[in-house]
């Protein structure tokens, strides 16, 4: 038992993925599946590649996974290839399958096989082995996805997988022994399967899987005209009855041939929903040991597809009516029985074992399979944890297992089992989403109740909102009264402070002049003071010189007296000086006397001098004083004068703040209508919302 990953078959387009689970409930193996996102995803080493998803994909977010571009690269890149192609090509380019051959070959493709004669092999291997090993129940294998459930879901079943190729690997086997020429050659299969991939993979035969639909696709961008290119035969010899091998019993029809009557100890089974459960059950039948007593038919002629590999998977014909898809399969074999001699079953049936003759050798197209159960990686809850999920899933009794199938699991059990394994997510289970629907309806009509007890709450404070509104209108009012009285008054009071400033402005500069006048006065004063100090030092020094000549006049007084004297020794000689000597002694007396009387006159004035110096320095001390106090009323009067103009200069913002003041009072009764309007609308759906929850 091993694990092993297997190559991506169908790939999601997570864009287009709206995670609706059709595809889980189309999948036959779900738990490939994981929708435990916002998107589901694939689990490529779990998936079968049976393609039921691409088909229920109805947003078409699951695509065909092939080798198509690989392949036409190669051809571009000049490698040796050849092809083989399914039956199902006649069904797919009805009419035109051999001009596919010719389309084939012009782009490089070295040669082109009929994977019909490989059905053909196929069945003769199936009798060789049932006749030799006398199985009693052995299941058909030319369908990959079947083989890949059995050996991941079920190997129990692998030893009753018939141990011989499909049609495709005995084509490619056939090739390699008896075509050596082509033994080196890399092979496209032109396939109606995307599961076939899987198949090349294990058996390392096959190197690009070219489905049918990605082809036809190509040849459409490509406006490839296949009419118009020449019809080209396969390389090996035409098959007979395989030729409908990829119709349903298709595998009876052309056993029937060699061995008559075979239909009656086969079953044949075909689509994802039937065939699937079935072999479940022969699992069981066979694990109970009841597989021996004629309860399993011999040979089980078993396809994936509905309707066989014409309506394939990697054909996108699954829709289209059996008959239709069969009908060209019908044509060519009515052209083939020709070939082998007409109807005669007989006739026909030895020519055709001549030819397989040639091309079958015991043990060449034996196959072998993988035990991939490793795979398989679910686990399996216990009871308590199964309880625990179904909890999870809000299922707490045997009422809560609907089965309803909306996940798209089938069972309860089956979904609880992928979240268990983190492969879903109660989100996705119905019952759950019911089941909170239920309490948020339980929950809503709690909030209704107190929603309208709410409401009566909010109508009543509407009511007091209303008056409080109509009281805050009348305060509004009021207010915006005020602001107006109070802005005029502000403004008067701006345009009296505006002139008292420019009167103060006026009278500082008169001030100043008066500064300026005392200032000077008192230079005057000072220049005044010197002037007398000054006479009074001159006047003094005339004292001095009055002294001098008061000397003078003593001293020739006492002079005139000698010369008297003198003038008397000298008689009559002497008495004309005498007579001047008298003179000069009058003279000198007058000059005495004057100079006595200037002497006291001058002492009067220098007393006045110095009474006028004392009131000019007493002048001085006050006009430095007065000058000191004009400056100070003149400071004063700046600071006034300054206080004014920042006075003004505030009065102009108080003015601003009041205009917007009054216009903020314009709005606010403008903001009031509006609240009125709304408050009047927010009562009226208040009580629209009263009646509506009454209704609800």
């Amino acid at each position: 038992m091993g694990k092993e990953s297997l190559h991506a078959v169908i790939s999601v387009d997570e864009n287009k993925c709206v995670n609706c689970h059709a595809c889980i409930a189309a999948c036959p193996v779900k738990y490939c599946n994981n929708g435990a996102g916002e998107k589901v995803v694939i689990n490529h080493d779990m998936c079968i590649g049976c393609g039921s998803c691409i088909h229920a994909c109805t947003h078409h977010a699951r695509l065909i996974v092939d080798d198509s571009e690989h392949f036409f690269t190669a051809l571009e890149k000049r490698e040796k290839i050849i092809a083989i192609a399914a039956p199902a090509v006649a069904s797919h380019f009805p009419g035109q399958y051999l001009n596919l051959n010719g389309y084939l070959k012009s782009r490089g493709v070295e040669a082109v096989f009929d994977v019909s004669f490989g059905a053909e092999l196929t069945v003769y291997s199936y009798l060789r082995y049932i006749k030799d090993a006398h199985p009693n129940f052995c299941i058909s294998q030319p369908c990959p996805a079947i083989v890949s459930f059995i050996e991941i879901y079920h190997p129990e079943l692998l030893p009753h997988l018939a141990p011989a190729d499909s049609p495709m690997l005995h084509t490619l086997k056939m090739i390699r022994e008896y075509y050596p020429q082509y033994r080196n050659h890399k092979v496209a299969v032109l396939s109606p399967c995307i599961a076939k991939k899987r198949e090349f993979e294990e058996t390392g035969l096959g190197d690009y899987n070219v489905t049918f639909a990605l082809l036809r696709d190509y040849l459409e961008r490509q406006r490839v005209n296949l009419a118009a290119c020449r019809a080209e035969e396969y390389e090996n010899p035409p098959a007979e009855r395989a030729i409908t091998f990829s119709m349903p019993g298709g595998l009876l029809i052309t056993a029937e041939r060699d061995n008559p009557g075979i239909g009656r100890i086969t079953r044949k089974i075909e689509g994802v929903h039937t065939i699937y459960p079935y072999l479940i059950d022969v699992a069981k039948t066979i694990t109970a040991g009841r597989g021996k007593d004629g309860n399993l038919p011999l040979l089980v002629d078993c396809l994936n597809c509905e309707k066989g590999c014409n309506g394939g998977t990697g054909t996108c014909n699954g829709e289209m009516p059996m008959d239709t898809l069969e009908a060209p399969i019908w044509k060519r074999r009515a052209e083939v029985e020709k070939h082998y001699g007409g109807k005669s079953t007989e006739k026909n049936r030895k020519k055709v074992a001549k030819v397989l003759s040639k091309y079958w050798k015991p043990g060449l197209y034996n196959r072998s399979y993988k035990n991939l159960a490793g795979n398989y990686t679910l686990k399996e809850p216990d009871t308590t944890q199964l309880k625990e999920v179904y909890k999870s899933l809000r299922k707490f009794s045997e009422e809560d297992i609907y089965d309803c199938n909306t996940c798209g699991y089938g069972s309860c059990r089956s979904m609880a089992l992928a979240v268990f394994n983190g492969l879903n997510r109660p989100e996705n289970c119905h019952h759950y989403n019911l089941s909170l629907i239920k309490e948020d309806r339980e929950t809503i009509n709690t909030l209704n109740r107190e929603l309208n007890v709410q409401i009566e709450k909010s109508l009543s404070f509407m009511k007091d909102i209303n008056e409080l509104v109509d009281s805050l209108n009348n305060q509004i009012m009021h207010q915006a009264s005020a602001i107006e009285e109070s802005s005029a008054s502000i403004e008067q009071m701006m345009a009296t402070i505006g002139n008292t400033s420019s009167v103060a402005q006026k009278k500082r500069e008169s001030i100043q002049t008066l500064v300026s006048n005392a200032g000077r006065g008192q230079e005057s004063m000072q220049e005044t003071i010197k002037a007398v100090e000054s006479i009074s030092q001159g006047v003094e020094g005339v004292s001095s010189a009055i002294k001098v000549i008061s000397g003078i006049a003593a001293n020739t007084n006492l002079l005139s007296m000698n010369a008297s004297i003198e003038a008397a020794h000298a008689g009559d000689a002497g008495r004309g000086f005498s007579v001047v000597a008298d003179e000069i002694r009058r003279l000198s007396e007058t000059t005495r006397q004057n100079s006595q009387s200037i002497a006291h006159t001058l002492s009067s004035i220098v007393e006045g001098i110095r009474a006028t110096s004392g009131c000019s320095s007493e002048t001085d001390t006050l006009m430095n004083q007065m000058s000191g106090e004009i400056n100070d009323v003149a400071n004063t009067i700046t600071e006034l004068i300054n206080s004014l103009g920042e006075l003004s200069s505030g009065s102009r913002e108080v003015t601003i703040a009041l205009a917007s003041l009054r216009q903020l009072s314009v709005e606010v009764k403008t903001n009031y209508q509006s609240m009125m309007e709304k408050t009047r609308e927010l009562e009226s759906a208040m009580n629209e919302i009263a009646t509506i929850q009454d209704k609800n």
